[in-house]
């Protein structure tokens, strides 16, 4: 992780020379106005504005206040200093947020902050830099989100820097939504209802009434008309002219016979 930070720190620093001057200001204090192109990378930063945090150092020498995009110690325009644990205690300034740079990845994000006191006797006597890298961790909220620090780079004759990190949910990219529309839901529910009736009602069939081959399917005899029907339907709605029956033809009985004499009675000799 840590060597991972640290070309994203040798990034920013190249894209500073590459980038044009533009500017962006939040409306809740950070200003950033070397990156033109800040806005697109300050949402993420969004659920942090105006947190403020707290660090020990691991020599226990020092106490690191850091906020986002709000003052601390109650010195305008500074997002990060350092005190003195012992006294008398001293407090410098790491770095002001209405003079910051930020560039975001996608499961993390960098904020620096420039124009920190001036180092005395090392570093070139640049002014200090504060660095907060924020990076993915979805086990980690508000309630357990604790800021750490890294490093204080100044074995260097410029770029020096103090590194923290914070690990956090927030900065953890957004899980794709699978909005099911109303017409897939209603596929899925009937598929489910239709999978339940075939396999109970099978199972009924063949256990409970000891039905064999085709007439396990639940309803059979309904099943097997269902088509007659369905043809009976169609044929009802969509052939057009009268529907004509069948020809009948009646056959000669008896009584037609005795008809036929009767009406040749008067064809006889008398």
């Amino acid at each position: 992780m840590n060597s991972l930070i640290i070309l994203v720190i040798a990034i920013v620093h190249i894209l500073t020379f590459l980038e044009p001057v533009g500017g962006y200001t939040t409306e809740l204090g950070c200003a950033f106005p070397k990156f033109k192109d800040s806005e697109k990378d300050y949402p993420k930063l969004k659920p942090f504005i105006g947190k403020s945090y707290q660090v020990t150092d691991p020599s226990d020498k020092y106490i690191y206040t850091v906020a986002v995009c709000g003052s601390v110690g109650g010195l305008d325009g500074v997002g990060a200093i350092q005190t003195t644990v012992k006294k008398p205690k001293s407090t410098v300034i790491l770095g002001k947020y209405k003079n910051a740079d930020i560039i975001s990845g996608t499961d993390w994000l960098y904020l620096e902050y420039l124009d920190g006191e001036n180092y005395k006797s090392h570093c070139g006597h640049e002014g200090r830099r504060a660095v907060i890298m924020f990076t993915c961790d979805e086990s980690i909220s508000d309630l357990h989100a604790e800021m750490i620090i890294l490093e204080e780079n100044n074995n260097k004759t410029n770029d020096c820097y103090y590194l923290f990190e914070l690990s956090h949910q927030d900065i953890c990219p957004a899980r794709p939504s699978s909005n099911l529309s109303l017409g897939s839901i209603f596929i899925i529910v009937l598929f489910s209802l239709i999978a339940v009736y075939l396999f109970f009602g099978f199972l009924y069939q063949r256990f409970a009434l000891g039905a064999k081959g085709m007439e396990q399917i639940p309803n059979y005899s309904f099943w097997v008309d269902f088509g007659n029907l369905q043809a009976d339907g169609c044929n009802f709605v969509c052939r057009s002219g009268e529907n004509r029956g069948p020809r009948t033809y009646k056959g000669v009985g008896d009584d037609q016979l005795d008809d036929t004499e009767e009406r040749d009675d008067h064809l006889l000799p008398m």
